[in-house]
């Protein structure tokens, strides 16, 4: 079989299995089954990738996002007039199952809207919607935690945890722009754009951003959802750069790291630090830890990647390593013992970067890029 077949059987199947299952599963912080929002949200994502591939005709489209706007409708949290939010589904970090999330609800929202801009009108999308971004909106005022020195704030991770965690406020920003664009918001410029070139300003120069102002860690899966959301923003040329300095920091000869973390001025020659992981970066030091990318974190990597296949200034050199992300990930969703495939989250992200870098594949096809050869779009 070709990459192409390859990369669709994996999807349809892994999207069969996923339905079948009805969102529930086990996860990484957490042992027992339960339901995921966030895989929806990343699902409601690969259906409208699919359906804007044509490789999903409008009935199956349509039935599925209106099975998962009503698992998600079902699971939302805050249902009141300030609109939905949603939570992990599970305890985590001593917080109930029922604490509403930052990320989860951008990511739930930001998958209904791509529904829609992919021509889903499902009922039960418009309600996921309107509330869905009624809750952001309120979020972002709500629960602002005040950062910088110009007055400006960005939104707390959680009520349970009020921190201003760089990813799942740029990926909430994003997400309002998306709304602002179609028509369900329109306070974007106002109340988002200031706090999110903050945002931008920072980033760790030739690597990325830590996981929050006063966090040393700087991870795979966060990088991803931070140049997605800047990129949406800003438009794919204004991350390039970003891309390939981050890439190149977490790239290996076998593969990527999951996580790096920067190493504080005079902590260096501290003794737990094993020197073969230590790089330097301008005049500090980083840690890469000796730890493999895990699933949704290439999956997220692919779909950044995917998108500079097409439209980037090396599009050329980022199919390519588009091309050994997906059968990494192939590899990884089809050994049986692979635990993190069973995973509802992980598999979504995953899926949702094969389906990206499929839907690049066929736009390549048809539209190849200038200079391109045909074994340059070869599947």
């Amino acid at each position: 079989m070709s990459l192409a077949e390859n990369l669709r059987a994996a999807v349809d199947g892994g999207l069969s299995g996923y339905e079948t299952a009805g969102g529930v599963g086990p996860d990484a912080y957490c042992a027992a089954s339960s339901y995921h929002p966030m895989a929806d949200g990343k699902y409601l994502q690969i259906l409208a990738t699919l359906r804007r591939s044509r490789l999903l005709s409008e009935h199956q489209f349509e039935a599925r996002v209106a099975a998962a706007c009503g698992r998600l409708a079902r699971a939302a949290l805050c249902r009141e007039e300030n609109g939905w939010c949603w939570g992990l589904g599970f305890p985590w970090r001593g917080l109930p199952a029922a604490e509403p999330f930052l990320i989860t609800s951008a990511l739930i929202v930001r998958g209904a809207l791509d529904c829609r801009c992919a021509g889903s009108a499902a009922e039960p999308l418009l309600a996921l919607l309107g509330n869905g971004v009624r809750g952001l909106g309120g979020w972002i005022e709500g629960l602002a935690i005040p950062v910088g020195e110009h007055g400006l704030s960005i939104p707390a991770y959680s009520p349970g945890i009020r921190a201003p965690i760089y990813n799942a406020a740029a990926c909430a920003y994003a997400t309002l722009k998306q709304a602002e664009v179609v028509g369900c918001w329109s306070a974007f410029e106002a109340q988002c754009r200031p706090s999110l070139q903050w945002i931008g300003s920072r980033r760790v120069a030739g690597l990325g951003w830590p996981y929050s102002p006063a966090s040393p860690v700087v991870d795979l899966l966060h990088q991803c959802y931070i140049l997605n959301a800047m990129g949406d923003v800003f438009g794919t040329d204004s991350i390039e750069r970003a891309i390939a300095e981050m890439v190149g920091q977490f790239a290996g000869a076998c593969g990527f790291a999951d996580v790096i973390h920067l190493v504080a001025s005079g902590e260096l020659e501290a003794t737990r630090r094993d020197i073969q992981w230590l790089r330097p970066l301008g005049e500090q030091w980083i840690e890469v830890l000796p730890k493999p990318a895990r699933l949704w974190s290439l999956g997220e990597l692919l779909v950044v990647v995917s998108r500079l296949g097409l439209d980037g200034e090396s599009a050329e050199a980022w199919f390519r390593l588009g091309r050994r992300l997906a059968e990494s990930i192939l590899q990884r969703t089809s050994l049986v013992d692979d635990v993190e495939a069973k995973y509802p989250r992980h598999l979504m992200h995953a899926l949702h970067g094969l389906s990206a870098y499929l839907a690049l594949q066929r736009e390549r096809a048809r539209r190849p890029a200038a200079g391109s050869s045909p074994e340059d779009g070869r599947a």
